[in-house]
């Protein structure tokens, strides 16, 4: 008797307990997701009243997308000012999507990054510094992008390759190419003028800082400039004339070297680039290097080297 009443004891106490654990199983459900729900709802809010206005905005940054389909680019700044460091994050919302990552000025100045990857929906998120390489999430935007011109991103100014119509550069490419009777020409002119130029730096180039921005004005100026600033006036007054220029940034052979040149786009079909006897198709963008091409005086062996794709790895593109 005494051991049946324990077993009833046990197994209602048992049955007690379990309807109890389930009980708080099921409200840390609830708020978990109540939670989620909140946290979602708060992410994303800016989004759904963006899809129509294509701008984004929150109490910490602002994304906007509006003339993207246009210029290929989208507009990004801090609503107030910020003491740390900022950083803003590009990518396209698909499997394998390259992932750029820049810096933004913490003082609400409006700065303009590519959207380089082609039609698709981008997801673009602004960070904000904690702690060393520790960050936060500040804002997210999302828009579907479909350009009126797949090559609008490299007709545009950016945070890499930055000119104005006030621009110094963008007075000369106009000069020097007034009288050209074709694209080809006014590459050559404008290509002439930056090998020309500018000299490369040695001592720049061994003691640049991570994140540096170039300034095509100031290199003009100088006639100095590492292979970043080579690449990014030339595209600069490529762009200011209407033709399509890539910054490119990756490794070049014998030595895996960290490299920047440039690609760029032109209609006419048949010509050969006098410079370094490139020919054109009129259906991709082609490569030239004038860092390699300035240093070397144009030397034939440097042209074969530039000429030869098995030389050069492409990582990012501006």
């Amino acid at each position: 008797m005494t051991r049946n009443l324990i077993s009833k004891i046990n197994k209602n106490g048992t049955n007690k307990t379990g309807r109890f654990f389930l009980l708080i199983l099921l409200i840390i459900v609830l708020i978990f997701n109540i939670f989620s729900a909140l946290i979602v709802s708060a992410e994303t809010a800016d989004i759904k009243n963006g899809d129509s206005k294509t701008v984004f905005v929150n109490d910490k940054a602002s994304i906007d997308f509006t003339n993207s389909n246009e210029t290929g680019t989208v507009k990004i700044n801090t609503v107030s000012k910020f003491e740390k460091k900022v950083k803003v994050t590009i990518i396209k919302n698909e499997e394998d999507s390259l992932t750029y990552t820049y810096d933004l000025k913490n003082d609400m100045t409006v700065e303009t990054y590519p959207l380089q990857m082609g039609d698709g929906e981008y997801i673009v998120k602004v960070w904000f510094q904690i702690e060393d390489i520790i960050y936060s999430l500040g804002m997210t935007g999302r828009y579907a992008v479909m350009l009126a011109d797949i090559r609008a991103p490299f007709l545009s100014s950016n945070q890499y390759v930055n000119y104005s119509e006030d621009s110094k550069i963008v007075k000369i490419a106009a000069e020097l190419t007034k009288d050209c009777a074709s694209e080809l020409e006014m590459v050559e002119e404008i290509y002439k003028f930056v090998i020309h130029n500018i000299e490369y730096d040695a001592h720049k180039a061994a003691t640049v800082q991570s994140g540096y921005l170039p300034s095509a004005d100031e290199i003009v100026d100088t006639g100095m400039g590492i292979c970043i600033d080579y690449a990014a006036v030339f595209a600069a007054m490529l762009r200011s004339v209407n033709i399509p220029a890539k910054l490119v940034t990756g490794h070049v052979e014998p030595d895996d070297i960290y490299h920047a040149w440039n690609e760029f786009y032109i209609k006419d079909t048949g010509g050969q680039f006098k410079t370094n006897k490139v020919k054109f198709d009129g259906k991709k963008f082609e490569r030239v290097d004038p860092t390699f091409d300035s240093a070397s005086r144009s030397s034939e062996e440097v042209l074969q080297f530039i000429n030869d794709d098995t030389n050069y790895r492409k990582f990012r593109e501006y």
